[in-house]
């Protein structure tokens, strides 16, 4: 086919779909950056550590390539356990091995290179599975069970250029370091929107990359940066204008930019093209969009394991096994309470010389067990009891075997769930747990956005939060600017942004400022906990259940620089987002945030590879500057009259 018949082809797809794209200038040549990099897995968006266990264990990578780049090695600390054994690790490419690490006798530490020089590259990855041999001391499987490996501190080695964008289609490249978005320096609401709602769905769509997102002005009489754009960077310029479309510009200064443009609520809908699943049909410099809506995604009542993300639902064993079930909420789509899972599977039946059970834990929290029978069948419901969900939680399901005295009781036995086992949840407001924990299921699907000066800054802000809660989750959050009136008056879930102060008593805050005094309430119902500030300007981030909805608010008594203080460590580390408790995180002179608020409950969390260095402290003393902490259980606040911050 021509690449006019393309174009004809393509633009009739889009009508079909009601959706326009006008394709008009032929794509110059794809623009070369830098060579060679190395990025960690994080980056990329695998884990960060990789565990082998048990005599014979597969991870399976798959790992993203930029474009113009190729993979070259994977490169890592190897973690032997004293038990784990000898034998090697083989990486194996479409069943085919292509390199072997070898984990001799007495080791604890290794220094690991597998090569994938020659990998293959298939629509912008390469896929590498690393398979585990363990042989432990003795013979048979009456011999100990080899212990773990576990592969860290792990990156990627590439070679080659990075090759810049030449048509909108691959605007957004597999891995991606950081989407600048620039705006005029005094950005209209219709701006702002835009640039909230593209600068989410970057996040989201990169939900398991560690992507930096901001917002800077134009300079004076400019309409593209002229900057070059940073490894892996892409740079979008939205901009109110008569004429509504998306366009690469591939000769501005620096290397290619897009501009997107449009009046009013126009704007937003060129804005959605680039993380549209209509964005790949744009295979030229220049497009327009018709109505690329998508309604709000809603809280199912029912979801599958496969539905969860659970991918792992078998393990094999001698003696004991177990199955790591994620119940996360931000899947479920909204604060949840009364889960309940079905387990359907099936298991080996055991020889008449040994017996069993099945247990289902949260941590060192039983929730049911039943002794194994011979038909090697499971279908039982199992009850999540609501104090102990988190905004993550894993439910463990395990196989145990007793009377293994004869060797042939110790033959690996295999325990598999079935992916369409179904998790149901019913919505529980106020949510259990509060605070920043019900982040960021309390604020889906659609969250308003509401600024109380409207500026540049305040959208930056915003959007820092918005992305901060994004990756939390890989369901899309939809932000919508309104006026901050409104935002406050509404009954929807908000992100609020008033950086010099002055928010009405209306809205319930857990810390208040009136005059000196700062005032944080007692979770239990008991005296508010108070201390004079004298002199001090103090700033907060504050995550509520004010009325009948959820609001995350940053504030400060009346400095700008206290807010952004607060907002900027978060920026800095987005891991630490994981381990905020609470609803309180507040900073005053030259001192790091610390949180105001420990949980009135206990709730499991995020798995182990979160490494968060976040302070949980009670009430702080506040003299000059933050000069010390003391542990205070603190709760949502009572309303108290005065100003928040």
């Amino acid at each position: 086919m021509t690449v006019a018949g393309s174009i004809r082809s393509g633009i009739a797809r889009c009508a079909a779909a009601g959706v326009a794209v006008l394709l008009l200038t032929a794509p110059a040549g794809a623009t070369p950056l830098r060579r060679d990099a190395q990025f960690p897995l994080p980056a990329l968006g695998l884990t960060a550590a990789q565990t082998f266990e048990g005599r014979d264990d597969v991870v399976a990578l798959v790992v993203p390539v930029p474009p113009g780049m190729a993979p070259a090695a994977l490169r890592g600390t190897l973690q032997v356990a004293p038990d784990a054994g000898t034998g090697r690790i083989d990486v194996e490419v479409q069943g085919r091995v292509v390199g072997s690490v070898e984990v001799p006798p007495g080791s604890s530490t290794l220094p690991v290179s597998f090569p994938l020089a020659g990998v293959p590259v298939v629509n912008g990855a390469a896929t590498v599975t690393l398979h585990s041999h363990l042989t432990a001391m003795g013979a048979g499987w009456c011999a100990a069970e080899p212990g773990t490996l576990t592969l860290v501190d792990t990156s990627v080695d590439y070679t080659g250029d990075e090759v810049q964008p030449a048509v909108i289609a691959d605007f957004l490249p597999p891995v991606l370091n950081r989407l600048t978005l620039y705006l005029p320096a005094t950005p209209s609401a219709a701006e702002s929107a835009a640039a909230l709602e593209l600068g989410t769905a970057v996040v989201a769509r990169y939900a398991n990359q560690t992507v930096a997102v901001e917002l800077r002005p134009l300079g004076p009489g400019n309409t593209v940066p002229a900057d070059p754009p940073g490894l892996l960077e892409r740079r979008v310029v939205i901009t109110e204008a008569d004429t509504a479309g998306t366009t690469l510009r591939t000769t501005a200064p620096g290397g290619p930019v897009l501009a997107v443009t449009g009046r009013g609520p126009e704007l937003r809908i060129q804005a959605r093209l680039i993380t549209s699943n209509m964005a790949w049909i744009a295979a030229d410099t220049d497009a327009v969009a018709g109505s690329l809506e998508q309604a709000p995604k809603l809280a199912p009542d029912s979801v599958t394991l496969r539905g969860l993300g659970v991918t792992t639902l078998s393990a094999t064993g001698p003696g004991r096994v177990r199955i790591p079930i994620a119940v996360d909420q931000t899947r479920l789509g909204r604060p949840s309470g009364n889960v309940r899972i079905h387990l359907r599977g099936n298991y080996t039946p055991l020889p008449e010389v040994a017996n069993g059970q099945l247990v289902v834990n949260i941590g060192d929290s039983p929730l049911a067990s039943w002794p194994l029978d011979g038909s090697g069948r499971i279908d039982r419901w199992i009850d999540v009891p609501d104090r102990l969900l988190g905004r993550f939680t894993e439910v463990v399901v395990g196989l145990q075997v007793a009377g293994t005295a004869l060797c042939e009781a110790a033959q690996p036995i295999t325990l598999t769930l079935d992916p369409e086992s179904t998790v149901t949840s019913e919505l529980l407001v106020p949510p259990v747990p509060g605070g920043f924990e019900a982040l960021p299921q309390a604020l889906m699907p659609v969250v308003q956005v509401g600024l109380s000066a409207g500026t540049l800054a305040d959208a930056n802000r915003a959007l820092g939060l918005l992305a901060g809660v994004q990756r939390m989750t890989l369901t899309p959050l939809r932000p919508e600017l309104v006026p901050l009136d409104a935002a406050l008056a509404s009954d929807r879930p908000a992100v609020l942004i008033a950086a010099d102060g002055g928010l009405p008593d209306s809205l319930d805050l857990p810390l208040t400022v009136t005059g000196p005094t700062v005032t944080v309430a007692d979770p239990g119902g008991g005296p508010a906990q108070r201390v004079d500030l004298t002199g001090q300007r103090l700033g907060s981030l504050q995550a509520a259940w004010s009325g009948d909805r959820m609001v995350l608010v940053a504030t400060s008594t009346g400095d700008p620089a206290a807010a952004d203080r607060v907002l900027d460590w978060l920026r800095a580390e987005p891991d630490r987002w994981y381990g905020l408790r609470g609803g309180v995180l507040v900073q005053t002179g030259d001192r790091e945030p610390v949180l105001l608020q420990e949980p009135a409950a206990p709730a499991v969390e995020r798995p182990a590879d979160d490494h968060t260095t976040v302070l949980v402290a009670g009430a702080v003393l506040l003299g000059i500057g933050l000069i010390g902490a003391v542990v205070v259980l603190l709760a949502r606040a009572r309303r108290n009259p005065g100003r928040r911050a």
